[in-house]
């Protein structure tokens, strides 16, 4: 019995310091102090969220097509060997820093489109890191993708030949495979 009238005294005592408080300017000043940090954190979640969606919206091969230039090279890619890989998974470096790189270097891109100083070749990277990723087993989003790693003809997904020298930095994939990402055109 002794213990419920300490709780009834310990809660009559917050009651009376929550009432005291209530015209304390500096309490006043905490709330709307935290009011404010609350509201930023909002704002900035919702600003991650929308950049985010805009960065993935802007890497479809569809939004690529939307500008004139690129649209033949988006046509050669339906047709290539890697249809079915995601265009950064490519054209940019992997990882998430990568991606977030090759999505402001983007803004050069818009500016010339819109400034109509368009080149007549348009000229691309290769990432031969994105590569290795993919035909090293790393990329878990293509199982199926050969696997450069192994020894030839030791699995479905091992390759024909050797390519020890590409793993080793000496031999650059598109060496051998230059129109692997995108089917040939006229004059390529």
């Amino acid at each position: 019995m002794t213990v419920r009238k300490e709780e009834i005294i310990v809660a009559k005592k917050e009651v009376i310091n929550l009432a005291s408080n209530e015209g304390n300017p500096k309490s006043a000043k905490a709330n709307k102090t935290q009011k404010t940090i609350l509201i930023g954190l909002i704002v900035v979640v919702v600003l991650v969220v929308i950049a985010y969606a805009g960065m993935h919206y802007t890497s479809r091969p569809q939004f690529c097509t939307s500008c004139h230039e690129i649209a033949p090279q988006v046509a050669s890619w339906e047709r290539g060997p890697h249809k079915d890989v995601e265009c950064l998974s490519c054209h940019a470096a992997p990882g998430n820093l990568g991606y977030i790189v090759r999505k402001l270097s983007s803004y050069k891109e818009l500016y010339l489109h819109f400034t109509n100083q368009v080149p007549a070749k348009l000229e691309w990277t290769t990432h031969i890191d994105a590569c290795l990723y993919c035909h090293s087993g790393k990329d878990n989003a293509y199982p199926n993708a050969k696997n450069i790693t192994l020894a030839p003809g030791s699995a479905p997904n091992a390759p024909p030949i050797s390519h020890q020298p590409m793993i080793e930095g000496k031999v650059s994939c598109i060496g051998c495979h230059k129109n692997i990402g995108h089917a040939p055109t006229a004059g390529s």
